[in-house]
């Protein structure tokens, strides 16, 4: 307590300034940053408020407290910041102050929610108990490289397991297959091991071993043991296998099988169970029942399935997309905290970016919807394309209005995507649903397969792209350039649809699951409400789903 009455000294000095007409919150932070050490009384003062200007304040007294030895009253004030805005930084800090408190679980706890940063893996070695704990811990944080360098030369089996983990992790699959094997030799009943396992032969191609691994998986390897048995031609086991578990997943591709075989009641019956549930496959299970309700003629139970269909497999079917219900628009409001942002931004040009931030980021915590909507709207102004996404979709949660949606889906970069629409001939609509699904509107979105940028271009189809096909320079860091990355996205949109017969629909899936695979998937398939259906990919399938419907939503809001 001897630093509480301290500062409680400290703090009714300083109140004496507080009642002078030019007190400002941000105009006396500014002056106490110039010489920290000497305005501690300030950063007290300040300390007690609840904005923006207070959370630096409290930042930088546990920074002063903690050189000085007060660790605990760092910890708190870092405890508060934390919960008045998360932030990288504050993380960090209040990691080490818990390490050096010797709070070590406590620090650990810290330190793993930052990985796989460099710092926090370096820490989490550092304190965790022994170095199965740290590599366990550091997988769990995609650290892989440092589990590695952890359980290097460990024996036993758990270390075993974990390293194998860490080299599928990154990528190196031969020495992964082999470290599994091991540890499975000893533990051969890990039916989870035996899962990871068997995914892992069936990425290196070897079909038959993985059979045998998710055989030995139990149920939890029913759904992929029948695809590697479906993928082998035994279609008659891969429908056994399927009937087994109780995966939706697997029930999916039951009914395919059973519909392939011309068993239609069957497959019938499993897909209106799975249309009634929430599971990923209800969507496509509701499609399949009404096109084969309707080929039937039995009208009325087509109509039952017709009623379960997001938009994106009406428009499939050939119906036009109605509009969503609406909610009002929120009322205008003069948003305080926007005003605050902006005046930081005039008057700060330096620090003024990042509080603004955190101001914005502090009223959101307790803001209503209108609020919320006026932040969104201000970031949309600033071309923050991706803070004003966000933020339409939390408040479309909430109330979805005409003003959500545009948040939610914005024409972003429209100087960028309306020239390279119209220079290769691409609906710009289709361009911002193909940016929405792809990337969230974050220019430097990087996905675990390598893709990047807006459009979620790998490298080498953007490297083909740009210098086999536009015969324009290329450099992977130019990727997270929106123009550059919208144009060579718009160009390969096109290339798909002239791949696909103008068919828009193949082109959306191809885009996602790549247009070998989309010949093989779908050869000989005309109806476009049958596309999703052969679609091998669940990640493909959702894609197609996904982009359509945000498509009809900007047709919807910008477009005929």
């Amino acid at each position: 307590m001897k630093w509480f009455f301290l500062t409680l000294g400290i703090v009714s000095l300083v109140l004496v300034l507080v009642f002078l007409p030019s007190a400002d919150s941000y105009d006396q932070l500014w002056r106490a940053l110039q010489d920290p050490e000497s305005h501690e009384g300030t950063f007290w003062y300040l300390a007690s408020q609840g904005n923006g200007a207070g959370w630096v304040a409290r930042m930088e007294l546990a920074k002063i407290l903690r050189r000085k030895g007060e660790i605990e009253a760092s910890i708190a004030l870092l405890r508060e910041a934390l919960e008045l805005y998360e932030s990288v930084e504050a993380r960090r800090e209040l990691a080490r102050a818990l390490e050096e408190a010797g709070k070590r679980s406590e620090a650990v706890r810290e330190w793993t929610k930052l990985l796989p940063d460099a710092e926090a893996a370096a820490a989490v070695v550092r304190l965790s108990p022994d170095k199965i704990a740290a590599g366990r811990t550091l997988v769990s944080g995609r650290a892989y490289s440092k589990a590695l360098e952890v359980l290097a030369g460990e024996k036993s089996p758990e270390a075993v397991l974990w390293r194998a983990r860490a080299l599928s992790g990154l990528g190196r699959t031969s020495e992964a297959l082999d470290e599994y094997a091991r540890y499975l030799r000893v533990f051969p009943g890990d039916t989870t091991a035996q899962l990871e396992y068997g995914q892992l032969l069936q990425r290196a191609g070897d079909l038959e071993k993985a059979v045998a691994a998710y055989r030995a998986a139990g149920p939890k390897g029913l759904y992929r043991w029948g695809l590697v048995l479906e993928s082998l031609g035994r279609g008659d086991e891969a429908l056994s296998a399927y009937q087994k578990s109780f995966d939706p997943e697997a029930r999916w591709r039951a009914a395919r099988i059973l519909e392939e075989k011309g068993r239609i009641s069957e497959a019938l019956a499993i897909y209106r169970k799975l249309a009634g549930k929430n599971a990923r496959v209800a969507d496509d299970a509701a499609l399949r029942a009404y096109l084969l309700y309707l080929r039937r003629g039995e009208k009325e139970l087509a109509q039952k399935m017709r009623e379960k269909l997001p938009p994106a497999f009406r428009w499939l079917v050939g119906e036009n997309a109605h509009p969503p219900s609406l909610s009002p628009d929120p009322w205008p409001i003069s948003s305080e905290a926007v005003k605050v942002a902006d005046s930081l931004l005039r008057r700060f040009p330096k620090e003024g970016q990042i509080w603004a931030q955190i101001e914005l980021g502090i009223a959101l915590r307790k803001a209503n919807v209108a609020e919320i909507v006026a932040i969104g709207e201000w970031y949309a102004k600033r071309g923050e394309w991706n803070r004003a996404y966000a933020l339409g979709v939390q408040t479309l949660r909430q109330s979805p209005s005409r003003r959500a949606y545009q948040l939610a889906y914005p024409q972003a970069w429209e100087e960028s995507v309306r020239k390279w629409a119209m220079e290769y001939g691409v609906d710009p609509l289709l361009v911002w649903a193909v940016m929405r699904e792809e990337s969230s509107f974050l220019p430097e979105a990087i996905s675990s397969s390598g893709a990047r940028g807006l459009m979620q271009l790998l490298p080498s189809t953007a490297r083909w792209i740009a210098e086999d096909q536009l015969r324009i320079p290329y450099r992977e860091e130019w990727l997270v350039d929106p123009d550059y990355n919208i144009r060579l996205g718009t160009w390969y949109l096109r290339y798909l649809l002239d791949q696909f017969g103008g068919k828009l629909a193949w082109a959306v899936a191809a885009y996602n699951g790549g247009p070998g695979n989309l010949r093989r998937w779908a050869a000989g398939v005309e109806n476009p409400p049958d596309l999703p259906a052969h679609l091998r990919s669940v990640e493909t399938r959702e894609y197609l789903t996904k982009v359509l419907n945000s498509w009809l939503i900007y047709r919807w809001l910008y477009g005929s």
